[in-house]
């Protein structure tokens, strides 16, 4: 290496340093052999090298940039940035961003004010970004979903460049303080909390975010370990008789020496003394029982049995220090015991050797209903999806639903519906359904997507799921119309910006507010009008004049809508507007006042946040400025399924539900007679927990059950929702009946006596969504849903019956109704609840279920592939040819990995699976099982991505960069829907899918296919605690072919898949099965399973 400018390390080589500089050879050096182990012609220079998860860059000096493979160092790409010398570039996510010089007036080079963007996923050049300064190096800020670049000139001036703001609309510049100096070097640290720059002074001058008193430089920081202090032992006279010279331990003998001169110390001066017995703990003693001259007694300090510890006393302070930390854990653990009970803490899937194949499901969930994995990023709304799911019409009404748009979130509802009918218990994961998900813009602008599946615990977990409730439910409503005549809105487009209170909404500090609190008053006049105008368009929802015919046709509607009239009325000149708008849901609004201890009723609460009313200043076009406006909302109809908000975001809310809650509690216990509470005399466990059954024989100290008489030690103290558990009540009813009068307005009961009534309805409570947090671990917060499976869900399965179940990720578990309505304030949070009536829409009366999917999805197969030269890898099924029920087809698909596996290496040496591999399918191929064209593939497609692929797996899959991208493929590429609809139509009509390893192959592609119409020769070719066999070796050794060579070919892969299967067919009828087993083990056992070359 002749002039070495920079150095590279990334995940692909971990053992490997990639070292460029000015001369035409890059270098890989290994670290472990200490020696060169590749060198790669660079044509010309490498001055800088970064590191992308798909490439590695590197920047030549004449201004290019070769992408590399990150396996194999091959160039994949060649960018020409600027037309003189490369200063500086980076990556992140989807864009390359460089810096450097541009040649003016012949070969004079000055400094490019313009950085220069490339999009990685078309390879093309997007607008550039102008500068205030001139730029020489830059970093993006290492967030997962940061558009922000800093640049820095060599006059040590900074600036924050935003890549989403190229007008830069807001100016972030600072000036290092350089000493006169040059500015050589900068660098931020992973946890994005610092920046450093270096001088040419040997300064280096580090910033840190306003606000960060105690910045970290790594994301996962830890305190130094400092060595052990040296022992020091106390002098000791050479004369002195009685010095104990076996309290020094003796010292490691040098090479060659087998004794020390202590061996031969004369016998007259030394004695035996032997250890002496450990003292037995008091404990011990009191509960023995003596059989003869045997002791029995209960083991209380977690030991094994027959074994009693020994303590040596060499380091008394040390060993008096240790038993104090172990004391004050064992205390703390004793007095802060979760009150959560288990069924409502999250459980997480432990993965071993084969995955989640390992984990026992069934001990988390007895019932036939299906749970939901929650290993994936925002799967916290798995509690919301299975009350959709228990909403009888609403899931008829989505699984009905069919549609050609390829981010429809209710084509992917009615997926999931799909799944969880027919998966019999077996736990299903949203995966294409978040996928979908993450593609909307309107889901990330309002802070519903996450990149990370623990990330919800640093928001607030009531207003997300609230949020995601209400823009399901209006997706649903949008996508579910019936009148189709008008063009789609294009999902995967851009919004513009929200203002006003929208932007609140989407803001991550933004505090929930309602008509009925006041605003503060450090607000100026003209903003407060601004906001109480955006406010009231977000709350009302106005809809345009032919919206609101369309709304009549959405079934949707016809279930969960109210259709409203909001009435405006200045309060200068009188003038009153009314517009019409439709309500999906509604958010319960609490009296001002909520700590009043002033009893108050959940239907009059209910009532009041139907029609609420409200003053506010609003522009009035009469008087032509703003003016104090009165707001009122009056109903025109009852929804027969009423969806509500309960806000519980803040600490008034919940303020005013312990008083009403307390409120019962005091009036319970005041009213005398029979009625009052009585202290029992038998101490019995609270709500939620089981007693021990050993009693107070325990001594586990980390015991989880509830003991008598230890449980002002051990159990924190009963709040008051478990008080009213115990009593059988609740301030949430179980049924409310509201009237709506003729002037638009809902009451109750009590308040409807002199009113003309228009419309009644009586409202069962079916579902209750609870935010979950544990007192002891607050970063624990998880989402549950209390559901009551109502009849037609039972007769599938046995008697129609109704029970009521917690649905916590995949554990299901049966409850008792009055825990539903059973509320902890302390950890159990209410966040929305459903209410049905008994009524029926009269449009949704006759309605069922209807498969969408038919045979002319085949007929709609088109490849959204835009460059030319397409080659066609299967034959589409004729109209002679569409499968029936028991037809044979063989399957087999490929994947590419979108997030790395995580693991971590434990103590004792084994290596444990954190987080499992993020796989998407890539490629599916079916193929002919039988008839004149067995063997011949119909399905071949390949899904094309918009997501980052970490690794596409080539080896193994055969996919290379470029072919799940549209504008470089020359494969079969299609959605991921259009597939997954043709595998669905397979499914429902009972075909027969053969292939090795085809469970595995079905979960990443989110389908659940009955074990009866599957055949994987993974099982028919294995004999019970023996290795699984590798489709390689099956066909090397029954069929006598070799598969699998340089790469894999997922059409090969299933036809000897079928191969195989008529192999296993031809052995079953000669009866020769496990003699052919046998040999194969045998045989492969002598060549180590690997095929003969």
């Amino acid at each position: 290496m002749l002039e070495m400018q920079c150095m590279l390390r990334y995940p692909q080589r971990p053992t490997q340093l990639l070292m460029g500089g000015i001369q035409d050879k890059m270098i890989s050096f290994d670290l472990e052999k200490g020696k060169e182990s590749q060198l790669l012609d660079t044509g010309g220079s490498c001055a800088v090298l970064r590191y992308h998860g798909r490439f590695v860059g590197c920047g030549d000096t004449t201004g290019k940039i070769h992408l590399r493979d990150p396996h194999n160092l091959t160039i994949c790409h060649t960018l020409d940035t600027h037309t003189g010398t490369l200063s500086d570039f980076d990556m992140n996510g989807h864009h390359l961003v460089t810096c450097g010089f541009a040649r003016q007036h012949g070969n004079l080079q000055a400094v490019d004010r313009f950085l220069m963007v490339y999009d990685l996923r078309i390879m093309r050049s997007v607008n550039p970004i102008q500068c205030l300064v001139e730029p020489c190096q830059l970093r993006f800020l290492p967030s997962d979903h940061t558009s922000k670049i800093v640049v820095m000139s060599a006059a040590g001036q900074v600036q924050l460049v935003d890549t989403a703001d190229v007008d830069n609309a807001r100016l972030d510049v600072f000036q290092l303080e350089t000493g006169g100096g040059m500015a050589l070097s900068m660098d931020i640290s992973p946890s994005n909390h610092c920046m450093a720059f270096g001088d040419e002074h040997s300064g280096i001058s580090v910033y840190s975010q306003a606000g960060n008193n105690e910045p970290v430089f790594n994301p996962y920081p830890r305190d130094t370990e400092f060595a052990d202090h040296l022992l020091s032992y106390p002098h000791m006279s050479i004369t002195d008789p009685k010095a104990i010279y076996s309290s020094i331990p003796l010292p490691h003998l040098p090479p060659g020496e087998t004794s020390y001169a202590s061996d031969n110390w004369p016998a007259r001066f030394s004695k035996e003394v032997y250890r002496p017995l450990p003292v037995v703990d008091p404990q011990v003693l009191e509960a023995m029982k003596m059989v003869g001259t045997i002791g029995y007694a209960p083991n209380i300090g977690n030991k094994k049995r027959n074994v009693m510890e020994y303590n040596l006393k060499k380091n008394t302070d040390r060993e008096n220090l240790d038993q104090d930390g172990n004391s004050n854990m064992k205390d703390s653990g004793s007095a802060y015991k979760s009150s959560v009970p288990k069924r409502y803490k999250k459980n997480d899937i432990k993965l071993g050797k084969m995955g989640s194949d390992d984990f026992d499901f069934d001990h988390y969930n007895k019932t036939s209903f299906c749970g939901l994995e929650a290993s994936l990023p925002n799967s916290y709304c798995n509690a919301m999806l299975q009350v959709l799911y228990f909403t009888e019409k609403m899931r008829i009404i989505i699984l009905n639903h069919f549609c050609a748009r390829e981010s429809c979130l209710v084509c992917e509802l009615s997926f999931l519906f799909h799944m969880l009918d027919t998966g019999h218990g077996i736990p299903c994961q949203p995966a294409n359904f978040l996928r979908a998900l993450r593609t909307i813009p309107e889901a990330s602008a309002l802070g519903l997507v996450f990149s990370e599946a623990n990330s919800m615990s640093r928001t607030s977990v009531p207003r997300l799921i609230q949020s995601w409730n209400r823009f399901i439910l209006q997706q649903v409503h949008i996508q579910c119309t019936e009148k189709l005549e008008k063009p789609a809105p294009r999902l995967d487009t851009p919004s513009p910006p929200p203002l006003g209170i929208a932007a609140q909404l989407a803001s991550p500090d933004w505090s929930r507010s309602s008509p009925a609190k006041k605003t503060s008053d450090t607000v100026s006049p003209s903003e407060l009008a601004s906001i109480s105008q955006d406010m009231a368009a977000v709350l009302s929802c106005p809809k345009k004049a032919d919206e609101i015919d369309d709304v009549d046709d959405s079934p949707v509607a016809e279930l969960l809508g109210m259709r409203q009239d909001k009435i405006t009325k200045c309060g200068k000149c009188h003038t009153k507007t009314t517009t019409d708008n439709l309500l999906l849901l509604c958010n319960l609004v609490y009296p001002e006042h909520s700590t009043l201890r002033q009893k108050t009723t959940f239907g009059s609460v209910l009532c009041s946040s139907l029609c609420p009313e409200q003053v506010t200043p609003a522009w009035c076009e009469k008087c032509k400025k703003y003016q104090p406006t009165s707001q009122s909302r009056r109903l025109r109809s009852l929804p027969f399924t009423l969806s509500l908000n309960t806000g519980m975001d803040n600490p008034s809310d919940l303020a005013f539900w312990s008083t009403q809650m307390t409120l019962i509690l005091e009036e319970h216990e005041g009213t005398g007679g029979t009625e009052k509470v009585v202290t029992p005399t038998k101490q019995v466990p609270p709500p939620g927990q089981k007693a021990c059954r050993y009693g107070m024989s325990c001594t586990r100290s980390d015991c989880k059950f509830w003991h008598a008489s230890q449980e002002l030690l051990k159990e924190p103290a009963l709040d008051v929702g478990d008080k009213l558990a115990k009593i059988q009540k609740s301030w949430v009813p179980f049924e409310v009946t509201l009237y709506l009068t003729e002037d638009g307005t809902v009451h109750t009961k009590d308040e409807i006596e002199g009113r003309e009534v228009k419309e009644s309805r009586t409202y069962h409570l079916y579902a209750v969504c609870c935010n979950v947090v544990d007192p002891v671990n607050p970063d624990a917060t998880s989402l549950v849903s209390c559901v009551k499976v109502g009849p037609s869900y039972h007769a599938r399965i046995g008697s129609p019956v109704s029970q009521w179940y917690i649905f916590n990720d995949f554990t299901i578990t049966p409850i008792p109704p009055q825990e539903a309505i059973w509320f902890n304030l302390k950890w159990k949070i209410p966040c929305i609840m459903f209410f049905s009536a008994e009524e029926v829409p009269r449009p949704l009366e006759l309605l069922e279920y209807r498969n969408p999917i038919t045979v002319d999805i085949f007929a709609e197969d088109k490849s959204i592939q835009k460059v030319g030269g397409k080659r066609i890898t299967f034959t589409p099924l004729g109209a002679e040819e569409m499968p029936k029920k028991g037809d044979l087809i063989a399957i087999d698909a490929e994947f590419v990995t979108l997030n790395q596996e995580e693991a971590e290496l434990r103590s004792d040496g084994k290596v444990s699976t954190v987080k499992a591999a993020h796989m998407s399918v890539a490629r599916i191929t079916c193929v002919r099982g039988e008839g004149t064209m067995e063997g011949v593939p119909f399905i071949d497609d390949y899904i094309a991505t918009q997501e980052q692929v970490v690794d596409y797996l080539t080896k193994f899959s055969g996919i290379k960069p470029g072919d799940l991208d549209a504008n470089f493929s020359s494969k079969h590429l299609t959605t991921l829907k259009s597939t997954y609809q043709k595998m669905r139509f397979l499914v429902d009509c009972g075909a027969i899918f053969i292939g090795h390893g085809v469970k595995n192959d079905f979960r990443v592609i989110n389908i659940v296919v009955p074990v009866e119409q599957t055949i994987d020769t993974v099982q028919l070719f294995h004999l019970p605690h023996h290795r699984w066999v590798s489709l390689k070796f099956l066909a090397w050794h029954f069929l006598k072919s070799n598969i699998q060579g340089i790469t894999h070919d997922s059409i090969e892969d299933a036809v000897t898949s079928l191969r195989l299967y008529k192999k296993y067919l031809e052995m079953k009828k000669e009866n020769r099965i496990m003699e052919a087993l046998s040999e194969m083990y045998e045989l492969g056992k002598e060549l180590n399973w690997k095929v003969p070359e």
